[in-house]
Order: structure tokens, then sequence, then C-alpha cells
């Protein structure tokens, strides 16, 4: 994974290790300078390198952070700052880019309670793996993370300790905000834990309006590992409510891995995995009712749902629509389950719904619906 403290690295200019070889480090130096300004007595963090930088590696099985640093902080109530060095240029400008943006154009940071941060000799290092993992995901797919983007861990956060916190939502840092580099822009995106209450509720609602709902409540984001939703407040959970059927829900599409599409006996046969199945109506209804279509997207096709006032499907060979009123949209609702098995709803549209295996990181089945 990595080392303590940089064991293979060099100290820069403002006390922190850069990575072996890297003299030119405006990047990595506009980051640190950053943080000094949050916490100006912490010039030597807690700094977790990589033993090769990403820049010198081609092997995506390695740690494509090259640095993650952590800080103590005590308030607004003590816990450890972690901040990302890797997902922009830190070692020089990018020249003629055009976009402005330096890299990916964020670095990620996580914010974790721990009433002992300030008497603890070192960080709990499980959430270096998490981060890890979220840029290995973004260096292998291309696909940045951005504040009110949200995402299902299919598991806890954290497998060395308890927790109710089983997905993550962002928001941009409180404190580290975006600063201007060399290379052009960095915005600093935190990571927050989230229950599954609160992963549904971000779900089929305005992720905007949820988090700002989440940080009014959790003052700077602040991860709780045993903390509770936001629907654990009743006047909190009372205004959710009102906003989900207010508002409907702001996510239009989902990617998900098992969609087919195809016709037996002349009639269409969708086929989705048990886990979208037990889901899949009330995304439509915090969708259609509210005049706004809504997108399966997988590796092997798409299926578009639009709210209409006749009930019909057009079938291509790797794509269909489905036009669904009001009846017939409450029909697929009550008769949609996560259970395997084939389901009629509504006439003439055959629901092939088969089991979902939840794996871990190293592809062990952790959970099997349906």
């Amino acid at each position: 994974m990595g080392i303590l403290n940089g064991l293979f690295g060099r100290e820069s200019a403002t006390g922190h290790k850069t990575e072996a070889g890297a003299e030119d480090s405006p990047g990595w130096e506009a980051i640190t300078e950053a943080c000094e300004r949050i916490y100006p007595d912490q010039v030597a963090p807690f700094h977790v390198s990589t033993l090769v930088p990403s820049f010198l590696s081609d092997d995506d099985s390695d740690d494509p952070l090259d640095g993650i640093s952590v800080y103590r902080a005590a308030q607004p109530r003590p816990h450890w700052h972690y901040v990302t060095y890797g997902l922009t240029d830190l070692y020089g400008e990018q020249g003629d880019s055009g976009d402005g943006v330096s890299g990916y154009g964020f670095e990620l940071t996580f914010r974790l309670a721990d009433d002992e941060v300030l008497k603890a000799k070192e960080p709990p290092t499980w959430p270096v793996s998490l981060l890890q993992n979220l840029a290995r995901y973004v260096f292998r797919t291309g696909n940045g993370f951005a504040p009110n983007h949200h995402i299902d861990a299919n598991g806890p956060i954290s497998l060395e300790e308890e927790t109710t916190q089983t997905a993550l939502g962002f928001i941009e840092d409180p404190d580290l905000g975006s600063i201007g580099t060399p290379s052009g822009s960095v915005q600093f995106v935190q990571l927050v834990g989230l229950t599954a209450e609160d992963l549904d509720d971000v779900n089929n609602w305005d992720a905007e309006k949820f988090f700002a709902l989440l940080t009014g409540s959790r003052p700077k984001g602040i991860t709780e590992l045993r903390g509770v939703s936001l629907r654990a407040d009743p006047e909190i959970a009372a205004r959710i409510a009102e906003g989900r059927k207010k508002d409907g829900s702001q996510m239009g599409q989902v990617f998900i891995d098992v969609l087919r599409i195809a016709s037996e006996g002349g009639m269409p046969m969708l086929t989705i995995g048990a886990r979208v199945a037990g889901v899949l109506g009330e995304r439509l209804n915090s969708r259609l009712p509210h005049g706004r279509e809504f997108l399966l997207h997988s590796p092997d096709a798409e299926l578009l749902f639009l709210p209409g006032g006749h009930t019909r499907i057009q079938l291509g060979d790797k794509e269909a629509t489905l036009t669904l009123d009001p009846a017939d949209l409450s029909r697929l609702a009550a008769t949609l389950r996560a259970r395997a098995g084939q389901y009629m709803a509504p006439d003439g549209v055959i629901w092939n719904v088969e089991r979902t295996e939840i794996t871990d990181s190293d592809g062990n089945v952790i959970e099997t619906i349906g």
C-alpha cells in the first residue's frame, strides 16, 4: 500500500516528502501550501507515500496516488483530515491543454471523527485504502468525482471497524475549497459517509439539497463510522420527505451491470438484476410523475423510460424506449421485486430478473440478492 511518513522521499521546502527524483513539483507544493494555511502548526503531518510514483508506472495494480497527508483537527469536533496528492498534475505544467484544470481537476479529502485524535500516535490507515481505490477507479475509467456525486460502496466503507456507513457522498471540502496552481485549477472534493437510508434519499431527491442538509447537520461533513442517517432527526426527516414529494429526483440515469433487450415469442423481454429490480419502481416514481425521463445504461444496452398518456414500447437491437402512463407505472412499481424470476408488467412486456452477486474489491461474493 504505502509507507507512513514517506520513507522513500525527500524533504520539500514546506516540510512534506515529495517523491524521489521529482525535483520540480509545483502542483505538490500548491496542495501543501493550501493545507498549511489551514494547519499552520502542522508542517510535518503524517504522510503515506507510494514506493513507485504513478507517473513512473504503467501498472494499473499500483497505488495511483503519489501520497496522502493526514492532519489532526480539533474543530468542530476532533477528527483526522486526509488529503490526496496524485489526481492532479504534481510535477509540471500541462502546457496548452486549454481546459484550465490540473490533471483530473480535483484531489480527494476525507474527515474521520476520532475523539482521541489529539492523543493518538498515528491515524487509522484504512481510509488510505479507500482513497486509493477511488483514485484507481478514476485512473481506470477516466470518470471523476465532483460535489453532489454519490456512490454505493456495496458494503461497509471500512472492513476494519464497525460502521453504519455503506455509501459515499461528495462535497467541496469546506476549508480547502479550490486553488489555482501552475498547471491549472484544483478543487478539493471531500468524501462523506452515508447510510443506506441516506443513499436512498439522495437517489430519490435533489442531491444538492440533500448535501446542504447534511453539512448543516454535520459541520464540515465529518464522517462518524457509527453515525445514524439524517432521518434520525424528525425535523430533517420531515424536510426530506417533503422535498422528495415536491421535487422528485434529479438523478436521470443509472449505470448497471446487467441489462439485455430481446424478444421471446414475439413479446419484449427486458433482463435486469435483482438488485436493480428492487429499487426500479421507486426510481421511476421519483422521475416520471414529475415529467422527467429515466435511463438504465449497461455495457450491453440502454433502456429509456418516458412519461406519457399511453403505454408503449419501442425495441431496437441494443436499446429500448418504454413509455408508461400513470396506471402502468404504478403496476410496474408494484410488480417488480428483488427476487429472481419472470414478471409481466405492463401487459405484453416480460421482465426477466436475475440474481445479483455483490463482490468485494478482491472479487469475493459478499452478498447474493434474489
